[in-house]
């Protein structure tokens, strides 16, 4: 199966087992630690659920170093965990979670909506343990843009990478909610745009997850195909005629537990 879509570099271009937090993303990132803060200070927020963790790497670029403390949840957890220390890392479907109700004050789900076969049910379950905000951040992948002279070429690749993700995501996500019988108290767009295209560049590593998706993975591309593709990228970003863009939506639910 291919590997998750998300904004994480390949877990191959990980160095030293650590997260890496691109520069494009930096502020965007503060923005979701805040939101699950919800203007309480650390001390006061409680733990947090990270629900559908990966290798912990969205997790770590929010939360690395701010002394957040929670559960960490995933189906298939990764043998090289990548998130901030002192998390506890618990096998479990998000339809079904082990934890008493209103046990987090807070809960976090970052690129995990397209993945969930009972989205409805996550929430529902997700609203059951958290007492404060749960806050859900997903790439509009259906948004996802490279400029440069090549476009078609770009269009079509991009189309092959993206198959698969959720189509009208508003839409879906506002079915999900209304089915866990939660309410939307905010929901908002980051759009996120890269003009670099170098090691270590937010761009950079999403050609690569898109490589080894279509190429390697998926076996869907030719290789020579997505290189004369890449060339034509980086002749590009060396005129300066090169960007990327995404936007992600990031929504905050009331929990179910709160009082």
């Amino acid at each position: 199966m291919p590997h998750h879509r998300s904004l994480a570099p390949p877990a191959d271009q990980r160095a030293g087992g650590a997260p890496k937090i691109h520069p494009e993303l930096r502020r965007h990132y503060d923005a979701v630690y805040d939101l699950l803060l919800d203007g309480r200070n650390l001390r006061n927020t409680g733990l947090a659920l990270d629900l559908g963790a990966g290798d912990g790497s969205a997790l770590g670029a929010i939360a690395l170093g701010t002394g957040l403390r929670g559960v960490a949840v995933e189906r298939s957890p990764s043998e090289h965990w990548l998130g901030p220390d002192g998390w506890q890392i618990v096998r479990a479907d998000a339809s079904r979670l082990p934890f008493t109700d209103g046990a987090f004050g807070a809960a976090l789900m970052v690129d995990v909506f397209e993945w969930l076969r009972h989205p409805a049910a996550a929430l529902a379950e997700a609203g059951r343990v958290t007492a404060g905000p749960i806050v859900v951040v997903q790439t509009d992948w259906d948004g996802l843009w490279f400029e440069c002279e090549e476009a078609e070429t770009g269009r079509e690749l991009t189309r092959l990478f993206t198959s698969g993700a959720p189509a009208e995501l508003t839409s879906r996500l506002s079915s999900a909610v209304s089915g866990a019988n939660l309410s939307v108290r905010q929901r908002s767009a980051a759009t996120i745009r890269a003009e670099r295209l170098e090691p270590g560049t937010l761009a950079w590593d999403v050609l690569a997850t898109m490589r080894r998706w279509l190429v390697i993975d998926g076996a869907l591309v030719r290789a020579r195909r997505f290189d004369d593709w890449l060339a034509e990228l980086h002749a590009a970003a060396a005129k300066r005629h090169f960007s990327m863009l995404l936007q992600r939506q990031i929504w905050v639910i009331e929990g179910g537990a709160q009082d």
